[in-house]
């Protein structure tokens, strides 16, 4: 299988092109800057001009890239944010539309976010939910609504929507720090739901979704397992042997600029149905057992099991969902 990977330099990109090499896959990486070498990857071909992105000869296109969600949202930040989602996604239709049917990728598979749900509270949210309030559901709504002209080409469309993903960069990155001073605290009240996914599962979903021609439209790429945040900063402080005792209060989340402060206090309480139905098996199911592996300690016996009899009790609670 031959696949192209937008955003192949990025903390999941490298994870996708790795497991995908690893496969068996061969990878080729789009870059505005298609001289400098990629790893886990056979080809380089350029993102820099955009009228000239050559898709062909590809079976399916993991589409990843886009301005970094983290920084103070400006008003210059927030058109980027938005902008180099929409406008990407639009140039890769668009030159998926120049190549014959026969050169042509089988599907693409355009990434978003939950971001798509806005805050929800305690609500259950399947891949059916509708789009939320706010910048964010805008920025996801306008990001999935630019790859649906795909499909009147004749392509495989897939729009896993991506949570939290823990790994050695991106969230756990940026807050590794400040947990380890003792200084992580709940923010707001902690009552929000946290749906979050370790990054080895999130890239197998993606592979997933790039290899099964049955996977088509939305997809929640999350584990099953969702937390409220005052339970991701207990178990994670307790992973790194430190104690979590300096809240960060809402008013306070609330004067980032931009309204940033909904990237910590939005509550999304998130399904992945259509992995379920698929059967698909995540690695790592229980939040400790993510964290305990990323942190490079090992995970007890007793703790393993907790992720094998974790299916378990999914099935029981889509049961109650469903009712």
């Amino acid at each position: 299988m031959k696949i192209g990977i937008t955003g192949a330099r990025g903390f999941l990109g490298t994870t996708v092109a790795a497991q995908a090499k690893s496969r068996g896959w061969t990878v080729v990486a789009f870059s505005r800057n298609a001289s400098k070498s990629v790893e886990s990857v056979d080809e380089v071909r350029s993102l820099a001009d955009t009228e000239a992105i050559d898709v062909s000869e590809l079976d399916v296109i993991i589409h990843l890239a886009g301005e970094p969600i983290v920084g103070f949202w400006t008003r210059e930040k927030k058109r980027r944010i938005l902008e180099s989602r929409t406008d990407l996604t639009a140039d890769l239709v668009a030159s998926i539309a120049k190549v014959s049917r026969s050169r042509r990728p089988e599907g693409l598979v355009s990434v978003s976010a939950i971001g798509f749900y806005g805050s929800r509270g305690d609500e259950w949210l399947d891949e059916e939910a509708d789009v939320g309030f706010g910048f964010l559901p805008v920025v996801c709504r306008e990001w999935e609504d630019a790859s649906q002209p795909v499909l009147k080409l004749g392509v495989r469309l897939v729009n896993p929507r991506i949570g939290v993903v823990l790994g050695q960069g991106g969230f756990l990155k940026r807050v590794r720090s400040v947990f380890k001073l003792g200084l992580g605290g709940k923010l707001g009240n902690g009552n929000q739901w946290m749906s979050w996914i370790h990054v080895t599962d999130a890239a197998r979903i993606l592979l997933e979704c790039a290899e099964n021609q049955g996977i088509r439209g939305r997809v929640n790429c999350v584990a099953p397992n969702p937390v409220q945040n005052r339970e991701f900063t207990s178990i994670y402080s307790s992973v790194l042997g430190r104690v979590a005792v300096i809240p960060v209060p809402a008013f306070l989340l609330k004067k980032l600029p931009g309204g940033m402060g909904q990237l910590f206090l939005d509550s999304q309480r998130v399904l992945p149905s259509m992995m379920k139905a698929f059967g698909f098996e995540w690695q790592f199911e229980a939040l400790r057992n993510a964290l305990l592996e990323v942190e490079g300690k090992e995970i007890p016996v007793e703790e393993a099991e907790k992720d094998s009899k974790a299916s378990e009790s999914d099935a029981s609670a889509d049961a109650e969902v469903g009712k």
